[in-house]
């Protein structure tokens, strides 16, 4: 006989399946929802179906970012689940506005799913940045956080330019002060990082360091200078290494005579009506001669653009004064000198030739001289050998001779024939044959023009005229007998009548 069945047996067999089918329909439940699911069924005990719990995935907490050059740095707080289960790892992204768009997961130390609660993104592109995270549990994930504040990662570098360089050169771009400073100033992009440095060097030297964002470049001495600089932002971009020529020349160039033309005698004398003083200038500043100003006598000045000048000095005899100074590329001008330049073209005279008495009777005795009046200009060495050519005055002893035919000449130690040349004096002085011969001395006087030759004895040999009326001597010069331009004697006057 069959037993019935226990109706307490079938309850429990009715709620085994109960359970079975409630846990079939969650594992459907969270296959449909896959990875995006945020709740799920968790098992209490693996023996007890009726402990069977429901739990949810978080929401992640809001993530702070910050910024180092291109590397951000993204931090969270820890969360988990309503049942106070903790999360497994979390996910992160970025957007590029604080609401809406499209999510980029991180890269770097912040890609796939990150177990810990920070995390470094390298290598961050441009642009504002802002940072979540989602919590996950195995193949469930939790809401996404609120979004971070923004982050700005800077990929451009900064611009740097030269905005002054004072003082201000010239327009050839020359500064001609001691030291010249250039002001550099960088600017970063909008949205960037910020100027971190500007770096500089001067003539390839050792870079100087600037942490802001102008700098002021010192440069001195004179040549050509180069300043070469670049900027670096916060984020470590650089900009392009630039540089900027500084000239400095502080040297007045040198300028000076280098010929004249024609040459002028040892006495500094030209026989030319017109003579050429040829100029030249140098700079040592390193810029270059400009140019050339000169003037002559009162003249109105004349400014010639090249490191060479020649100037014409003409107007007649007389000393000419050439006033001349250089001026260089960079402004700079030498102090003015001066070039004497004497023209004479003119033989110089004689405007008179007289006899004096100075002894006791009408005869040639102690004490009579002979006086020739010149220009003013002689050479008294061509006078007298023995001279110099520039002494105001001068004085030579020897010996005066009248001939046989009433010609004087004078010859000394240091006044040898034929000294000063002869004068024919026109009176019967001596009356004999031979030579009637007296001590005497000839002495120059430059301011004057005048020789004057002195008896200093009474005479000796030939025969003496007494009684003697007036004469007119005749003046003959010596070959080679010049003004101090070498012009040789011309006029001649015949003076007065007079008598020793």
């Amino acid at each position: 006989m069959n037993k019935p069945k226990h109706s307490a047996g079938r309850g429990n067999n009715r709620a085994v399946r109960s359970r079975v089918t409630w846990t079939l329909l969650a594992v459907l439940f969270i296959s449909w929802g896959g990875p995006a699911a945020n709740a799920f069924w968790q098992s209490l005990s693996s023996s007890n179906f009726g402990a069977a719990k429901a739990d949810s995935m978080p929401q992640g907490g809001t993530p702070s970012a910050s910024l180092s050059g291109t590397n951000v740095t993204v931090s969270w707080a820890a969360v988990s689940t309503p049942a106070g289960h903790a999360v497994t790892g979390y996910t992160v992204a970025r957007y590029t506005s604080a609401s809406g768009g499209t999510a980029v997961a991180a890269g770097g130390g912040c890609a796939g799913t990150v177990t810990t609660l920070s995390c470094v993104e390298q290598g961050v592109p441009g642009g504002s940045w802002y940072y979540t995270v989602t919590p996950v549990i195995s193949l469930w994930a939790g809401a996404e956080s609120e979004r971070s504040s923004a982050v700005n990662t800077d990929s451009t570098p900064p611009t740097i330019s030269v905005t002054s360089v004072s003082p201000t050169p010239n327009t050839a771009g020359f500064n001609r002060t001691g030291t010249v400073t250039v002001n550099l100033a960088a600017v970063d992009n909008t949205g960037g990082s910020g100027v971190a440095n500007i770096n500089y060097a001067v003539d390839g030297g050792s870079t100087v360091t600037v942490n802001a964002a102008t700098a002021a470049v010192s440069v001195s001495g004179d040549g050509n200078h180069s300043v070469s600089y670049f900027a670096t932002d916060v984020a470590g971009n650089t900009s392009s290494l630039q540089t900027q020529t500084v000239k400095i020349d502080t040297t007045a160039p040198v300028v000076g005579v280098a010929s004249i033309s024609p040459t002028p005698n040892s006495l500094g004398y030209n026989r030319s009506s017109t003579v050429t003083v040829n100029l030249s200038a140098t700079d040592a500043g390193g810029s270059g001669v400009a140019s050339i100003t000169y003037h002559v006598d009162a003249l109105p000045p004349v400014t010639v653009n090249a490191a060479t000048a020649a100037v014409s000095v003409s107007g007649g005899d007389g000393t000419h004064t050439v006033f001349y100074s250089a001026t260089d590329i960079a402004g700079n001008t030498s102090n003015s000198q001066t070039q004497t330049v004497k023209i004479d073209t003119t033989a110089p005279a004689v405007s008179s030739v007289t006899m004096a008495n100075g002894g006791t009777g009408k005869t040639a005795d102690l004490g009579d001289t002979l006086t020739i009046v010149f220009s003013t200009d002689m050479d008294a060495h061509t006078l007298c050998s023995g001279w110099d050519s520039t002494s105001a005055t001068l004085t030579a002893t020897g010996t005066a001779s009248i001939s046989a035919g009433n010609v004087l000449t004078f010859v000394g130690s240091t006044c040898p024939a034929p000294a000063f040349g002869s004068v024919s004096l026109g009176a019967a002085y001596n009356t004999g044959t031979s030579a009637r011969t007296f001590s005497a001395s000839m002495t120059w006087t430059q301011s004057s023009g005048t020789l004057v030759i002195t008896f200093t004895s009474n005479g000796s040999g030939g025969t003496a005229g007494t009684g003697l009326s007036p004469a007119t001597p005749v003046y003959t010069p010596a070959t080679g007998a010049a003004d101090k331009a070498g012009n040789p004697v011309g006029t001649i006057t015949t003076g007065g009548q007079s008598k020793f």
